[in-house]
């Protein structure tokens, strides 16, 4: 099984862990606006089983993502996670919403990525929220990679408490449900 191992923290900018990056050779991995749209269902609440179902849309490619319940290890979280390449986000919400299951919000953000130390690091702009940084590491060893998550956090400069709320779960907080 594979585990979506990351941390997030919020941050007062990201132009400071950028410039990190850049100085270290990080591979650039390219800048999207991400339009994520969450999904319940009525037999089975996913705030109540802390599960997600997510379309991604970036405008030049989607996504069906699947992440199972967070399990916290070494201070950050992991979650299994699925992903499937998907033609049509448009097409994929009327068959999600045809066969029973509902938007629930949605989360917009400006997102820039690099290739780091083993991680993917996220330099996040969320709209409603502020500045965040995730650092990524898919594994099936949650242990190590949070272990690993921990080390480029600590060479970053990164100091603020981990998050392990989702975006969606903080305007959820923030904003209050439809």
């Amino acid at each position: 099984m594979l585990y979506e191992v990351e941390s997030k923290n919020r941050v007062e900018s990201i132009d400071g862990i950028k410039q990190i990056l850049e100085m270290n050779n990080a591979g650039y991995l390219g800048v999207s606006m991400q339009d994520d749209m969450y999904y319940n269902s009525l037999i089975r609440d996913y705030a109540k089983t802390d599960e997600a179902l997510r379309i991604r849309n970036t405008g030049e490619s989607a996504e069906l993502t699947y992440k199972g319940p967070k399990v916290k290890t070494a201070g950050v979280k992991a979650r299994e996670e699925y992903n499937v390449t998907i033609s049509s986000a448009v097409d994929m919400e009327k068959i999600l919403t045809r066969t029973g299951f509902f938007i629930s919000r949605g989360v917009q953000k400006r997102r820039e990525e690099y290739s780091f130390m083993g991680a993917t690091i996220a330099l996040d702009i969320v709209e409603g929220l502020g500045h965040f940084v995730e650092i990524e590491i898919i594994s099936e060893d949650k242990d190590s990679a949070a272990l690993e998550i921990n080390k480029i956090k600590e060479f970053l400069g990164i100091d603020s408490d981990n998050i392990s709320t989702s975006y969606l779960e903080m305007i959820i907080n923030k904003e209050g449900n439809f």
